[in-house]
């Protein structure tokens, strides 16, 4: 146990130098690697008699999160359903009126779907952060225009500042009874269906954009912690 213990430690302060090497010590979320591989390291020195008391519950911990981020992958890279009324491209980062990585990667996912089904209506959703000089809804829909598509199929939904209010004013856009597909990161899709579901949306599906390989057990692992929150404010 306490070799594994080690082990782990190791794994983790390892990837916390990977991610600030490849992204910068601001990387969102990159400190807890930095303090789970030290918490690691110090439950390793623990004696083994405590040790041997924890191993049960925290197996039984380690098995659930497994559990939840085989569900985040399986959903991620899951089909969307063809033929849509509409998809709902959530916004993210804006740097000036450009679009971050993350978010070029949602609508270029989008703008592939729209190709594919023509009759699909597209809401671009997202208000304007610090240091955005446009809202994240009008920086998707230039960008859409710019990759082919037609402005008469794009609706603005400019006030949201989280994936909860990105559905609920999109759906208040395109309404309940129609049918959509979320598109957003893989990572993040599980959740985003799940609140769609919960506000009402009657026919749903979510459509997974890909996101920096590097960076990927960082995004999963903060989408379990996101998701442990929204269940608990749900509750």
């Amino acid at each position: 146990m306490k070799r594994l213990l080690q082990a782990a430690g190791l794994i983790h302060l390892l990837y916390y130098i990977l991610i600030i090497s490849y992204a910068g010590v601001r990387t969102t979320f990159a400190k807890f690697w930095l303090v789970a591989g030290a918490g690691l390291t110090a439950l390793s020195f623990l004696p083994k008699a405590l040790l041997d008391i924890l191993k049960f519950p925290m197996c039984v911990a380690a098995g659930g999160c497994i559990w939840q981020e085989i569900r985040f992958i399986r959903m991620a890279h899951a089909k969307p359903a063809s033929g849509a009324d509409y998809v709902i491209i959530l916004g993210a980062q804006v740097k000036g009126t450009r679009p971050s990585r993350s978010l070029l990667r949602r609508i270029e996912a989008g703008a592939e779907y729209l190709k594919q089904n023509p009759r699909t209506k597209v809401i671009a959703s997202g208000g304007q952060g610090a240091n955005e000089e446009v809202t994240e809804a009008e920086c998707i829909r230039q960008t859409l225009i710019q990759m082919g598509i037609d402005e008469s199929r794009i609706f603005l939904e400019p006030e949201s500042v989280s994936t909860w209010e990105n559905l609920a004013y999109s759906m208040a856009i395109g309404g309940k009874d129609s049918s959509y597909v979320i598109v957003t990161n893989g990572f993040h899709i599980y959740r985003a269906v799940k609140t769609a579901e919960a506000l009402g949306m009657k026919e749903v599906s979510g459509l997974g954009a890909s996101s920096e390989p590097i960076l990927l057990p960082n995004y999963y692992v903060r989408e379990l912690f996101a998701w442990m929150l929204y269940r608990r404010r749900m509750k």
